[in-house]
């Protein structure tokens, strides 16, 4: 039996562990058990004020990443009222690169700051540049230093002792895999804003370029997923790149090489956009079939994303995180009471914010979005 390298004593009880589940469970499949279940997108950039350490101490190692992963953890279920982190008795731990991992490894050139998230520079300049880019080996870059954390965090993970208000609980490693950047994303990240006019000057060369990073992403997949071959059960993919576009644009420059990432990758074809997305929301339907719209942005209006979406695909989001930040505890709860009524009848709804949640934002909000789940129970009936 492996040491204990770790230990971890979480302060959670069983039944309310049931209850998130039963929550979760209810709405994938597009119900609900006792109130629409919450939850938020709480990165490490949200945790490390909380602990006093620099934001750059989470890349320093594996080992030091690992564990302050697993006190984030503790401080998340602990103290953030939510349903989607605690559904049974264990923890998560894998590599974390911000948004930067995918870029990277296409040539992107990586920012390392003491105290900001990561963020890549673009490194291609012209347009004939896109010609000569070459798809990454798999295990090569930022690509291959996620995989030796994931194998490292494997080994911690086994070495982690785990209790929930004293009973036996365990220490997991997700799934290895791409980070979920979507191929525009990626393009963006390489050239900058100038790919916006080269899709119109010059969309020979652009198709071409956004077919060998899709290509790049799958192989890649491909890779990660022979060294972890658990079941992934579909793909997410962030498209925030894509707002900036018209429908007509969206439909030539982004759906066919994210198709090919879900239709490569069959199961769950959730999408992610943080700002004004209505304008793609049938595109998303239609063209792309997906099946969840994640931490949409709070610039689309609720009862918008409702009767676009709503009943059809599983819908999380979306309340303003500046507003969560900045506001009073009652602008938040009538926020989240406002986004309930108009989409909780649509069927599987998770009430969250839209998207990412600011460093310093007072837990008290955050219970604010919980209590007005909790406030509002259950709708008087569904659209679905």
């Amino acid at each position: 039996m492996p040491g204990t390298r770790f230990r971890l004593d979480i302060d959670y009880p069983a039944e309310k562990m049931e209850q998130n589940r039963r929550r979760m469970e209810a709405a994938a499949g597009f119900g609900y058990a006792d109130r629409v279940p919450v939850g938020f997108c709480l990165v490490p950039r949200y945790f490390t004020p909380v602990f006093g350490i620099p934001y750059s101490a989470i890349f320093a190692s594996a080992e030091e990443q690992c564990y302050w992963q697993l006190q984030f953890a503790k401080y998340r279920i602990e103290n953030i009222p939510e349903d989607i982190v605690c559904t049974g008795p264990a923890v998560s731990v894998g590599p974390y690169f911000d948004n930067v991992l995918d870029s990277a490894a296409f040539g992107a050139e990586v920012v390392w700051p003491e105290n900001e998230t990561l963020h890549s520079r673009p490194t291609i300049r012209t347009v004939e540049a896109l010609a000569r880019l070459e798809a990454p080996e798999p295990g090569s870059g930022l690509w291959g230093q996620a995989r030796d954390w994931w194998l490292q965090m494997r080994d911690l993970a086994r070495e982690t002792t785990v209790t929930f208000n004293g009973a036996e609980g365990h220490a997991d490693v997700s799934p290895l895999g791409i980070s979920g950047l979507s191929p525009h994303m990626i393009a963006v990240d390489l050239v900058g804003v100038d790919f916006y006019w080269w899709q119109i000057e010059y969309p020979d060369e652009c198709h071409a370029f956004l077919a060998k990073i899709t290509d790049g992403l799958i192989a890649a997949q491909r890779y990660f997923m022979e060294i972890d071959p658990r079941p992934r059960g579909g793909l997410g993919l962030a498209e925030d790149t894509a707002q900036a576009m018209s429908a007509a644009q969206f439909r030539e420059f982004c759906v066919p090489y994210a198709r090919k990432l879900f239709d490569t990758f069959p199961g769950v074809r959730g999408v992610h956009m943080c700002g004004q997305s209505a304008h793609l929301h049938q595109s998303l339907l239609e063209d792309l079939h997906i099946t969840s719209f994640d931490l949409f942005g709070y610039l689309v209006e609720p009862d918008v994303a409702a009767r676009n979406l709503g009943g059809r695909v599983h819908l999380w989001g979306n309340i303003d995180p500046m507003l969560m930040l900045k506001g009073t505890k009652e602008q938040v709860r009538q926020t989240a009471v406002h986004a309930l009524e108009a989409l909780a009848p649509c069927g599987g709804y998770r009430l969250g914010d839209g998207a990412n949640v600011c460093p310093g934002t007072p837990v008290e909000n955050l219970a604010a979005v919980t209590e007005a789940a909790e406030e509002y129970g259950l709708p008087r009936e569904t659209t679905r």
